[in-house]
């Protein structure tokens, strides 16, 4: 059974160690979803093994599915950086837009508060709930490599599905690195427990 896009479980011994633990989550969440994402918006190389691979298109009108792949990813991450010990799954989604755009934290509190509501509500839950996104919540390309833009005088969002998987990539390599980094002990135990939890450990 293949437990990432590169690993076979009956390669690698289990349960495995903290290191092989941190890299069949980067390759489960990079191989198998945002990756994924990114080639379905953009176009590219497949994950794969071999040299000569051509590159893919882009699947024309498939901003709505890039979200639906995406948007998972905040809540997941902040499950794996958790710092309260029970949370709701909008506190979750909310701290996980926190850390992969920390910027927020230096924004206006009530913008900030009333985009990460209409994220999580009508972007989120409308994507899960009912297969699109609700009032406000659109596809565009705010420009300058921004992945979202939130307009509050018009309570609209917009959300360029071509930069959020890269923006959701660079952030995934830099928390496998961060997790690596033997003097991260706390967050390295938050991983750990969770990953555990996950796999069944």
């Amino acid at each position: 059974m293949m437990i990432t896009w590169t690993h076979d479980n009956r390669k690698i011994a289990w349960p495995p160690s903290f290191e092989q633990k941190v890299e069949i989550f980067y390759q489960r969440v990079l191989g198998w979803q945002l990756h994924i994402a990114d080639l379905i918006s953009n176009g590219g190389k497949p994950m794969s093994h071999e040299h000569n691979i051509a590159d893919i298109s882009s699947v024309p009108h498939s901003g709505f599915a890039v979200l639906q792949i995406c948007l998972s990813y905040f809540e997941m991450v902040a499950q794996y950086q958790r710092k309260k010990p029970k949370t709701t799954d909008s506190e979750d989604f909310k701290a996980g837009v926190h850390a992969v755009f920390p910027a927020l934290s230096k924004g206006n509190q009530a913008d900030v508060d009333a985009f990460l509501a209409m994220l999580y509500k009508n972007a989120r839950c409308g994507l899960y709930h009912s297969s699109m996104t609700r009032n406000g919540v659109g596809l565009g390309q705010p420009g300058h490599g921004i992945a979202m833009a939130f307009i509050p005088s018009h309570k609209q969002l917009v959300i360029d599905p071509h930069v959020l998987p890269k923006a959701l990539k660079k952030h995934l390599a830099s928390y496998r690195d961060e997790l690596l980094d033997p003097n991260n002990k706390e967050l390295r135990q938050k991983f750990e427990a969770m990953f555990d939890k996950d796999n069944g450990l």
